[in-house]
């Protein structure tokens, strides 16, 4: 069941990434006016719109009841890379631990709307459906693993775990098994999967007995 949510929050979310397309142009084409404060205009507008995107795909998807949990967690994160986002571009915030947590929300909210752009699609067959999970786990290990070395403060040990090269090599292939997934998701659901023919055995004898019986 699809719920559509108020049209004065579409339009008004629409309205917002315009005004911040526009305005982003504008300070570029006359960024030297502006000095200092017209690349912060710019960088605010620039989160703006990438956080928009990420929180519209959330937005379509948690109009699906079953995906209403997903769609809620994308808009609230994304909403939250923004709002803090703002902070350190305003307040000119260096600390180097809130720098990465605000990063580490950036890189969920991508993982978060990555996976709900995935459940956008209507799965067609078992193939589509194979492939939808594989880009889940995928982008599900690629940010657990790239959040985990940006906080990498837990022990010399898990340290050097994370810094080996064994690791990098996992968060490679998993970004790569995650954009051929994401990739063959739409490819699948076009294939042609011919429909499995039952045969009920029971039926077919029954029936010439009881035209043979008929018959005579």
């Amino acid at each position: 069941m699809i719920k559509k949510h108020n049209p004065g929050t579409i339009k008004l979310m629409v309205i917002a990434v315009i005004v911040a397309g526009i305005l982003g142009a504008l300070t570029v084409m006359a960024i030297e006016n502006f000095g200092n404060t017209g690349i912060k205009i710019f960088a605010i507008c620039l989160v703006l719109i990438v956080c928009g995107i990420m929180a519209t795909v959330s937005l379509v998807v948690g109009e699906r009841a079953e995906y209403k949990t997903l769609g809620a967690a994308g808009m609230i994160v994304s909403a939250l890379v923004f709002l803090l986002t703002l902070i350190v571009i305003i307040g000119e915030i260096e600390n180097v631990g809130f720098l990465k947590f605000v990063f580490s929300l950036f890189i969920l909210s991508v993982g978060l709307s990555h996976i709900s752009l995935l459940h956008y699609f209507s799965i067609q067959n078992k193939y589509a459906r194979y492939a939808r999970m594989t880009a889940t786990v995928a982008i599900s290990l690629f940010s657990i693993l790239l959040i985990t070395r940006i906080f990498g403060t837990f022990g010399p040990y898990y340290e050097s775990l994370m810094y080996s090269q064994a690791t990098y090599k996992i968060s490679l292939v998993a970004f790569l098994f995650d954009l051929a997934a994401t990739l063959l998701v739409p490819l699948c659901n076009r294939l042609d999967i011919p429909e499995k023919i039952e045969i009920d055995f029971d039926e077919g004898p029954v029936q010439e007995i009881e035209k043979k019986d008929e018959g005579v």
